[in-house]
């Protein structure tokens, strides 16, 4: 899977790289089968589609490399744009006529074989809309497709410790996306285990520990009335905030006590640390490439929307693979 939503600034090209004659210049050559050296367009595009693609990604060459000089990551990226871009113009067509078929948009890496399919960000971040949900199972993982409009935020507990419906799968999240928690993307995986250990070297600063406690939020929703979930975190210790960090995570860990969740912590003092997931005694790992720290920066105002729902926050770009041990 990929789309492109991340910052555009680097995309700018610099005032030297071009003029207007330059350019102008430029219109006479076809540069749309520039990542052919690299990819391959799935054929099921029509002829139409792929003239769009093309089109779009021949401009967009021109404009950020006139010089002709790019890497393949960059040809990766122009091409994943450009069928982003055809495929939301298809994805309108059908909603106006349904005779049009369906196609998939998607390319295929020369070097290994392997499909990456594209979708729009508004299919990644409400995938129960799109399409009536039928693309859910391209966006997340069965484990990780709870529509957060109905289940992001819910605060009941689960009235039972039912057996985890989760499968095995890997998730990326763009950058700048909406619609993500911790509860839709651990949820089905923690549900029913009774022991989880959080291992993150980086839950030092206020937001850090800020994001630990929301988990720890998360896991008491899951734990039923009358009985317990423990939680260990496994971090490493702040030389310069070592005594703040003492001291918030022992305020978690005191404040969860007679509660359904039991918090205990310890520091790895070793170099080698730097893995981040999350185990359970069910036989899940959930590894992290960000920990816990998968949101941006947002107001930690009481009357901050973004504060107080995790939904509303914007995502770093993150990857998150579901494990079956």
């Amino acid at each position: 899977m990929y789309s492109l939503h991340r910052d555009p600034s680097h995309l700018v090209p610099c005032p030297d790289r071009g003029s207007a004659p330059a350019l102008q210049h430029l219109r006479g050559q076809d540069l749309s089968t520039a990542y052919q050296p690299f990819f391959e367009i799935n054929s099921e595009i029509t002829t139409r589609d792929r003239d769009g693609v093309h089109k779009t990604f021949s401009g967009l060459v021109k404009i950020l490399f006139p010089h002709g000089k790019y890497e393949k990551s960059e040809v990766e990226e122009l091409l994943g744009f450009s069928l982003e871009c055809r495929r939301r113009v298809k994805e309108q067509i059908l909603k106006i006529d349904e005779t049009f078929v369906p196609v998939e948009f998607s390319y295929f890496v020369k070097d290994t074989g392997e499909e990456r399919k594209i979708l729009t960000p508004e299919e990644i971040q409400y995938p129960s809309l799109a399409r009536g949900g039928s693309v859910a199972s391209d966006t997340t993982p069965d484990s990780a497709t709870t529509d957060p409009s109905t289940d992001g935020d819910q605060k009941t507990p689960d009235s039972s410790r039912r057996p985890p419906c989760a499968h095995p799968g890997h998730l990326v999240i763009p950058e700048n996306s909406k619609g993500w928690s911790y509860r839709r993307l651990f949820a089905d995986h923690l549900r029913g285990a009774t022991k989880i250990t959080l291992s993150d070297p980086y839950i030092r600063a206020f937001w850090q520990i800020r994001n630990f406690m929301e988990f720890v939020e998360l896991v008491h929703q899951l734990t039923p009335e009358g009985e317990e979930t423990a939680i260990h975190l496994v971090t490493k210790t702040d030389p310069e905030k070592c005594v703040e960090q003492e001291e918030a995570l022992q305020k978690i860990q005191d404040s969860c006590t007679g509660s359904r969740v039991v918090v205990t912590f310890e520091y790895d003092g070793t170099q080698t640390f730097h893995a981040r997931s999350i185990t359970t005694e069910t036989g899940w790992k959930i590894t992290l490439d960000r920990g816990l720290d998968i949101f941006q920066r947002f107001d930690n105002s009481p009357f901050n929307l973004s504060a107080n729902i995790q939904e509303e926050r914007l995502t770093k770009s993150l990857e998150v693979t579901y494990m079956q041990l």
